[in-house]
């Protein structure tokens, strides 16, 4: 079998492309059913205030043992204490897909910005992750992908990363220049040049960019239900309701609307196909209250 070298785009293009359709359908299973399996080591050893990565306990951090679990913020840790950590590639995608998995243990989807449609014009890639009373912004934009040429510190690809507690910062984006792996920069490569090939996504820890795709949003929104409490709904639906000229709501099919939904807790714009199959609906779905405000990186 032909060695492919990953850093060759174009190589790996080709040899995907000749891919026969049952291998790729093998493999993406074989995928989603290692990430299943990793998410539940993560959340079990995360229930029980231990960390999956190091073994060590979430709330205690050793200077010559860097891991991911040091952004929870142990305790007595500082600032300076990240500084030789993140001199080093500690991996883009792999902090964030870290960081999406705590803040699913809190909060589904809820907790994650990632909508395309709030990114910056000036970025490539820009999520923001909350965790209880730990937010977390990540970002790298074309000039970070290429590194500042004027710059003593930052001449080389790396993303920026800010981090703050009860609101107030604790890492800032330009306190680190954080540089990429070499993994991090070929994925950055294929996501430009093979996105027709390969899909990048995070199946274990989704953010809110779900309600952007427009055909996993329909399925979903089949399987959503009423939320008693507002605070911790992940949505905020807003339909509007119209029937046909000259039709009317019966006051008796209207109540055995209301009834069923208080029973079931099926949403409202779902019944009221059921027991006015005439009306017209539109609909619209919005993070509820409490989703993160998208953090960026603004120019010195």
């Amino acid at each position: 079998m032909k060695k492919i070298n990953p850093n060759n785009i174009k190589e790996l293009k080709e040899h995907l492309e000749s891919l026969p359709p049952e291998l790729i359908e093998k493999r993406n299973q074989e995928q989603i059913e290692g990430n299943k399996k990793m998410f539940a080591e993560f959340n079990d050893a995360f229930s029980k205030g231990c960390c999956f990565l190091c073994g060590n306990k979430l709330d205690i951090f050793y200077e010559d043992e860097p891991c991911f679990h040091w952004f929870l913020r142990p305790v007595g840790i500082r600032k300076k204490d990240y500084k030789n950590y993140l001199s080093e590639p500690i991996g883009f995608f792999r902090l964030e897909s870290y960081l999406r998995w705590v803040a699913t243990t809190e909060n589904f989807i809820k907790n994650i910005n990632d909508l395309e449609s709030e990114t910056s014009e000036r970025k490539i890639k820009e999520v923001t992750i909350k965790y209880e009373n730990i937010e977390w912004s990540l970002n790298f934009g074309k000039t970070d992908l290429e590194g500042h040429s004027n710059s003593k510190n930052a001449d080389y690809p790396h993303f920026h990363i800010q981090m703050l507690i009860d609101g107030n910062p604790f890492i800032r984006f330009n306190d680190f220049h954080v540089p990429f792996s070499k993994y991090d920069l070929i994925d950055i490569k294929l996501m430009e040049e093979a996105s027709d090939l390969i899909r990048f996504g995070h199946s274990q820890g989704p953010g809110m960019s779900v309600i952007e795709d427009e055909e996993l949003l329909n399925e979903m929104d089949e399987l959503m239900v009423a939320s008693e409490n507002m605070d911790t709904a992940t949505f905020n639906a807003k339909t509007l309701a119209s029937m046909p000229e000259g039709k009317t709501n019966s006051g008796e099919k209207l109540r055995k609307m209301f009834k069923e939904n208080r029973e079931t807790k099926v949403p409202l714009r779902h019944l009221m196909k059921k027991y006015f199959p005439e009306v017209n609906l539109i609909t619209q779905i919005e993070p509820a209250d409490g989703f993160p405000e998208k953090k960026t990186r603004n120019k010195r």
